[in-house]
């Protein structure tokens, strides 16, 4: 594939179609806005062929495939958020609505995650559900009726941004409960944030990296004796839109130190 311009903002827009004439479908993705943005094409080794299709009722603005447990090969679910809903869809020999998969349809969802013990989370803009296989849902709401902005989670860790500047941190215990864990005021509006993967070896990421919109990411740690302290900030040009934390491992090592991409 080619880019017309290098960017690393998030991707604002997709279509898969055989655009060029070649019998096999390409990928077209828009990153970045403005004067930074880029016309990416990806044309795969293999043909694509589409396997089934569903009309939506609205053009969505975030697409996941969550699998039902860990030790499944393929996904279960994929999760459609429109602006005021979402759906729900069964992924077999036909794409069908599901409307008992514990995901509230009301609302729309920041992030969608299979935890380690095979529940399911849904961040949508009022709370957090914790989706339990054959017992209750969870459900932790915000506080005052405020607005969740951003969210991240990995299989044991789950943060969020409350507008106004509240960064609240959760893990999912011994038992199987996702619980608060600490709560921060950053005093700035979180434009984005992430956990990262779970470290090999590790229960859990060691940091959390905060975007803001006063053009910087600072990294908290989660280490039980300091618990969302800064650790490092870094002063951008511009506001990052998205932050991604990786574990990236040195020649002949089998770690390395966090790595940041905005």
């Amino acid at each position: 594939g080619g880019a017309v311009l290098g960017s690393r903002a998030p991707v604002m827009g997709m279509h898969v179609a055989d655009l060029a004439g070649e019998d096999a479908a390409q990928i077209y993705t828009l990153c970045g806005r403005g004067g930074r943005s880029s016309l990416r094409i990806l044309r795969h080794g293999l043909q694509v062929s589409e396997e089934a299709s569903s009309d939506l009722p609205g053009s969505p603005n975030a697409v996941w495939t969550i699998k039902g447990r860990q030790e499944e090969k393929h996904d279960r679910f994929i999760v459609v958020s429109f602006t005021n809903a979402t759906l729900v869809f069964s992924i077999g020999d036909q794409i069908e609505e599901v409307t008992d998969s514990g995901f509230l349809g009301t609302a729309p969802t920041l992030e969608v995650k299979l935890l380690a013990d095979n529940a399911m989370l849904q961040v949508h803009t009022h709370g957090i559900r914790h989706i339990r296989p054959g017992r209750p849902v969870n459900e932790w709401k915000t506080p005052g009726r405020k607005v969740i902005e951003q969210a991240s989670a990995n299989e044991r860790q789950v943060a969020i941004a409350l507008e106004g500047g509240d960064v609240v941190y959760f893990e999912l215990d011994a038992a199987g409960m996702l619980m608060e864990v600490a709560s921060k005021e950053v005093g700035l509006t979180v434009a984005c944030l992430d956990l990262g993967p779970v470290p090999h070896g590790r229960v859990g990421s060691s940091f959390l990296a905060v975007g803001g919109y006063d053009s910087t990411v600072r990294i908290l740690s989660l280490e039980q004796a300091s618990l969302l302290m800064q650790r490092s900030m870094l002063q951008l040009s511009v506001r990052a839109e998205s932050v991604c934390l990786a574990e990236m491992a040195k020649d002949g090592e089998g770690g390395g130190g966090a790595t940041i991409a905005l």
